[in-house]
């Protein structure tokens, strides 16, 4: 059997855990609410980004909630949706793209990330969610596609340093 879902809490606090590396031909399809939450030292560089699998089309509630370690990531196009506080409190991630496929980007997915500098948001995505991005105080620039029909609450609030933005 290969591993189709990665469960609730399944290596939540693993504080020691440095790496996951994600084979070519996985069958992973879920990474479940809080699976790698609190697990502060899974680490990522410009490098060697994070590569979710292709394979994977749901990233739950808290996933990588206060990754604090991972730089770079990659959210490929086989991604639909990005759930609430997924990412929230990574606060080295510096470089995310956010793939084609992704349609919603929950609530507070990327909360206080204040390393990230460079955004790509894929041209699928209809909806940011409430404070999706706010606290994200190193983001200078930020292109939203015409595919975007609703930008949250306060998505981009205390985006300190954002100074150039177009909107489709």
């Amino acid at each position: 059997n290969l591993v189709e879902t990665i469960g609730k809490g399944a290596f939540l606090e693993c504080k020691k855990l440095a790496s996951v590396t994600f084979s070519e031909n996985s069958t992973l399809k879920t990474i479940g609410y809080g699976a790698f939450s609190q697990c502060s030292s899974l680490a990522s560089t410009s490098e060697n980004p994070l590569i979710i699998p292709d394979s994977v089309t749901s990233i739950g509630e808290y996933a990588f909630y206060g990754c604090s370690s991972l730089v770079s990531l990659i959210i490929p196009e086989s991604v639909e949706t990005i759930g609430n506080y997924a990412f929230t409190e990574c606060s080295s991630l510096a470089s995310l793209t956010i793939g084609n496929s992704v349609e919603t980007i929950g609530d507070h997915a990327f909360y206080y990330c204040t390393s990230l500098t460079s955004l790509t948001i894929g041209n699928s995505v209809m909806s940011i969610g409430y404070k999706a991005f706010y606290g994200c105080t190193s983001l200078a620039s930020l292109i939203i596609p015409d595919s975007v029909t609703t930008i949250g609450y306060g998505a981009f609030r205390l985006c300190s340093s954002l100074g150039s933005m177009t909107i489709g």
